[in-house]
């Protein structure tokens, strides 16, 4: 059956297409070798001039993800060709706590908001790194490169580009306390299909905190760990 080469190829693809930066652009194609998702800090590609231009105070970022879960930071590095992401694009307050994707889809995420004081000044060049990191415990990265400006645009939720997939969510990971155990838990983003706000309130007084399952404890929680441990070792 001449057709079973073609489909263990396109079986064997899905299997390696891992997550795809879809705005701003990314560098260049990850499953391209010799680029890879798995090379720190950035699939292998330098910087390119190929850059998105993007708002000084933070701009749209919309993710393609191929795997039913995973674990999301962003990050920020300043300059033409840089290598250091040291500026955290988490919601205020996160930590290294990273957002919760599930589903297997695109994400949007309307503005993702550049903490003041980060340096980000108008006409000014960075680099935005996408990290991910599934059940078992391996990294992903992917990045992007920027044109700040003050006069850029953000994309319109629910329109082109920027249209979340059915069944596709993401919410920051977080801690309650309780008395004197700490449980995680999970808090709604504004990252939904009918999200307009940013990704910066999402840790809003309006949103609901939601405490793990005991099923997706049991899963979820020791690969936690490990993705902490590798975040906190880049």
């Amino acid at each position: 059956m001449v057709f079973i080469p073609a489909l263990l190829i396109f079986f064997a693809s899905l299997a390696a297409a891992h997550f795809d930066l879809v705005y701003p652009h990314s560098r260049g194609d990850p499953f391209a070798a010799p680029a890879s998702e798995y090379i720190y800090p950035c699939t292998g590609y330098n910087a390119t001039n190929n850059r998105t231009v993007w708002p000084t105070t933070g701009g749209s970022l919309v993710v393609h993800f191929h795997h039913t879960f995973t674990y999301v930071w962003i990050n920020l590095g300043l300059g033409n060709q840089t290598t250091a992401f040291t500026i955290s694009l988490m919601p205020e307050g996160a930590g290294v706590l990273p957002y919760n994707e599930t589903g297997n889809g695109t994400i949007c995420l309307p503005k993702v908001t550049i903490p003041a004081g980060s340096g980000v000044v108008d006409g000014g060049n960075g680099s935005l790194q996408v990290i991910t990191v599934g059940d078992g415990g391996t990294a992903l990265y992917n990045c992007a490169d920027l044109t700040f400006s003050s006069s850029a645009s953000l994309l319109t939720a629910g329109q082109g580009d920027c249209v979340n997939s059915t069944g596709v969510s993401m919410r920051l990971l977080s801690q309650q306390t309780n008395g004197t155990s700490a449980v995680p838990s999970i808090a709604q983003s504004t990252s939904t299909s009918s999200a307009s706000a940013s990704a910066g309130s999402a840790t809003s007084a309006g949103e609901k905190a939601v405490q793990l399952s005991s099923s997706y404890f049991s899963v979820g929680i020791a690969s936690i760990f490990m993705a902490l441990g590798a975040v906190s070792g880049l």
